[in-house]
């Protein structure tokens, strides 16, 4: 019974550690984004320029303030263990497996729910990555958040929890992560490789290989998207993907021919890395072992103690109210802002 109040409590004040100081960087951002479009206009804060300052907000106080909030709660030391060369690679196929099948759960969910709420298929990414430069993509998306995610949600968590159990420890690193992205569209995903990237971590305890599988997996797809779209508005070939005009759609296709058979080529790849990926995942299965450890939680009771606690709840619920409400078209950083502009 101790041991479950220790780990339940464990768990709540991680989840309240992710919110709260959530609400100030909600704050900040808002302060920072009313002054500059009082003193420059309201058209002054470009696409480059909210990124650049959001990250700066969230990597100067944000991160630093979740990782305030849990540092208290007791860690436990991971054994360290060698990926190797081999390893990393099927490392990386494996994780284009899952974002692949996760990813198309999520599209269908998306899809489905769009046509319900007259919305239609909801992705914020694509209207973030259209308004930013290059060398921006690069810097925040390639390199700052696969360093910042890693730390925040494979490490700091798993640290605190994995002795509960290791299959609670990925599942609610995975969960969180997931949960944080606030859209359907990069949910399923997110959360699949993250569970998985849990996995990696506790197997080696070495949080530099899934940094740089993070990093990966963002520079191939940023690096796929200035290639592919070059030229191409990603929102504008959205729309009219998603408007079901289909001699709009076929009108697009025609105009930019080259740049879509060049997607073809990039499908097939990423196709066949993702079958290689589900050949390695059946290979390999008997090395997707878990081990026990001296305070883990019994199996009965580990959802009520990783989940069903006040910190957990509460992360949970906003993030599920955030992702329902961008789904209806609903921003509550824009609605705030609005209020104010």
């Amino acid at each position: 019974m101790e041991n479950s109040t220790r780990a339940k409590t464990s768990f709540s004040r991680i989840g309240f550690g992710y919110l709260l100081p959530y609400f100030g960087y909600l704050l900040i951002m808002l302060i920072c984004t009313v002054v500059i479009a009082k003193i420059f206009g309201a058209g002054s804060m470009t696409g480059n320029g909210y990124m650049i300052l959001n990250y700066v907000i969230r990597v100067g106080l944000l991160y630093p303030a979740m990782y305030l909030f849990v540092r208290s709660i007791p860690s436990f030391e991971i054994k360290k263990n060698k990926l190797g060369v081999g390893g990393f690679i099927a490392c990386i196929f494996i994780t284009y497996a899952i974002m692949f099948c996760c990813n198309g759960v999520g599209l269908v969910l998306n899809n489905a729910i769009g046509k319900l709420t007259g919305q239609g298929s909801v992705n914020p990414l694509v209207d973030a990555i259209d308004a930013m430069s290059p060398v921006v993509q690069v810097v925040l998306v390639v390199i700052i958040a696969p360093i910042c995610e890693e730390l925040l949600f494979r490490k700091f968590i798993i640290d605190r929890i994995v002795n509960y159990g290791e299959v609670p420890a990925m599942l609610i690193s995975g969960l969180m992560f997931g949960l944080y992205h606030g859209n359907l569209a990069q949910f399923m995903y997110a959360a699949g490789i993250g569970i998985f990237f849990a996995f990696i971590y506790i197997r080696t305890g070495k949080i530099g290989y899934t940094i740089a599988l993070h990093m990966f997996v963002n520079g191939f797809s940023t690096l796929l998207t200035l290639i592919m779209f070059n030229g191409l508005s990603v929102s504008e070939f959205m729309n009219v993907y998603m408007s079901g005009d289909a001699e709009a759609y076929q009108a697009y296709l025609e105009q930019h021919m080259a740049v879509f058979a060049v997607m073809g080529l990039v499908g097939i790849f990423v196709f066949l890395m993702v079958i290689v990926g589900v050949i390695l995942m059946i290979v390999l299965h008997k090395k997707f072992v878990f081990e026990h450890h001296a305070e883990e939680v019994e199996k009965g009771k580990r959802f009520g103690v990783s989940v069903l606690n006040p910190g957990m709840l509460l992360y949970i619920l906003f993030w599920v109210i955030i992702i329902i409400t961008t789904q209806f078209g609903i921003s509550l950083f824009d609605n705030l802002l609005s209020l104010f502009m």
